[in-house]
């Protein structure tokens, strides 16, 4: 069977992703739109909010500690006078979740909500300030560090060896 040439252009650009089957990944280029991004900067905003009412729960913690991670490792790489207020929200969550080991709920008190809710500003700050690549950086680092993501890429790489 003789291929057009369409086709056959279409067959030499499809590539294997580099590390395999497991590891596909959407291309960099693609962003939130404008309402999904303002979404993704209030969000955690009203979270932080049930945290001091006392109706928060797990899902709330790792919502906002993950933002204030990757708030984090964009301060440390990009903007370094902000990460001591990342460093003052990390220890109010470690401290809000050695709490709820105690005690058995999630709530803050008025010190570590203000040291939540500033750097949650200084992240929204942040998000606006950096371009995409940035952003993913700081997350994909995010990702590293977390025990989860170790056993999530063991799977994909079992995945590419069994393909």
């Amino acid at each position: 069977m003789e291929l057009n040439r369409a086709q056959r252009r279409a067959a030499k650009k499809q590539r294997r992703p580099v590390l395999g089957a497991g590891h596909i990944q959407l291309p960099i280029n693609i962003r939130f739109n404008a309402a999904d991004e303002t979404q993704l900067q209030l969000v955690p905003l009203g979270l932080a909010t049930t945290l001091i009412e006392g109706t928060a729960d797990e899902t709330t913690w790792h919502t906002l500690t993950l933002r204030i991670n990757c708030g984090r490792f964009l301060a440390s790489d990009h903007f370094p006078d902000m990460e001591h207020a990342m460093v003052a929200a990390q220890d109010a969550m470690r401290s809000i979740s050695a709490r709820h080991d105690r005690a058995q709920s999630w709530g803050a008190s008025k010190p570590e909500y203000d040291a939540i809710y500033e750097a949650l500003r200084i992240c929204n700050e942040m998000q606006q300030q950096c371009t995409r690549r940035e952003l993913r950086d700081a997350l994909e680092r995010v990702y590293a560090a977390n025990e989860y993501h170790h056993k999530v890429k063991a799977i994909k790489d079992r995945l590419d060896a069994s393909a």
